[in-house]
């Protein structure tokens, strides 16, 4: 093992050692785990310990990766711990990401969730729902019932991260859709039109039937906008997608 590597683990786990220096080994360190050179068994935690403990900003998480079953196991620690100070939940978040998602169970979510009812951080958990359903796939029923708790929320914000999820399970549910359409919010309104630009061909016809019904009633100028726009890429790729099967002229049926 590098000497170099070595001093800069002794560095970080030493308190005596000035800031600076230790956020230099820091780094050293996480670029050390990207590039698969060899460091001694503890550093990713300490690593993570000294993130936490610096108050660091999340940005150097989301420049470096540090996956190390350890480190996420704390980071769901810090998620469901209600005293954890929002820098540190912000470096939680940054952290569970590629194989570190794989920590996060679909209970430790559920509980995660009814944090964010209460304290509104609904963007980054919807991050997080959308890493572990894509790394390794959350159930359709498990889907569906935090899509109907975050409903339930008095915050739009909230509420649109409801759509959002709505969006993963492989079948729209076109009840909900409907739902969520007449929401108070414009804030849901226009992330229901999002969601529902991105159907899939079976569901496209269905799409524009609801996007349809939703501009011959709506009133605010965002939710307009999100419509128009929703409805011209579904006609666009479904036009596209005709003309692909069409037969070339003179070859008949």
């Amino acid at each position: 093992m590098s000497s170099l590597i070595r001093l800069a683990v002794d560095v970080l786990e030493d308190s005596e050692v000035p800031l600076g220096l230790r956020t230099v080994a820091c780094t050293t360190l996480l670029y050390a785990l990207e590039a698969g050179i060899e460091v001694p068994p503890g550093a990713p935690l300490a690593v993570w310990r000294f993130l936490l403990g610096s108050d660091a900003s999340a940005v150097i998480l989301h420049r470096h990766s540090l996956q190390h079953p350890d480190v996420a196991k704390d980071a769901v620690r810090v998620l469901l711990d209600r005293e954890a100070g929002e820098g540190e939940r912000d470096l939680a978040l940054a952290v569970l990401r590629s194989s570190n998602v794989d920590a996060v169970t679909e209970e430790q979510i559920a509980s995660i969730v009814d944090r964010v009812l209460d304290e509104g951080r609904a963007r980054q958990v919807g991050f997080l729902i959308d890493r572990v359903h894509e790394q390794r796939g959350l159930s359709t029923a498990f889907l569906l019932a935090l899509r109907d708790r975050l409903a339930t929320s008095d915050a739009a914000p909230v509420r649109s991260i409801a759509v959002d999820v709505a969006g993963l399970p492989a079948k729209l549910d076109q009840k909900f859709v409907a739902r969520m359409f007449s929401d108070p919010s414009p804030i849901v309104r226009a992330a229901t039109a999002d969601l529902l630009e991105r159907s899939e061909a079976p569901e496209r016809a269905q799409a524009l039937a609801l996007i349809r019904e939703r501009l011959a009633v709506e009133q605010h100028r965002s939710v307009i906008s999100a419509c128009l726009f929703a409805l011209g890429s579904l006609v666009r790729t479904e036009g596209r997608r005709v003309r692909q099967w069409e037969p070339p002229e003179g070859t008949g049926n």
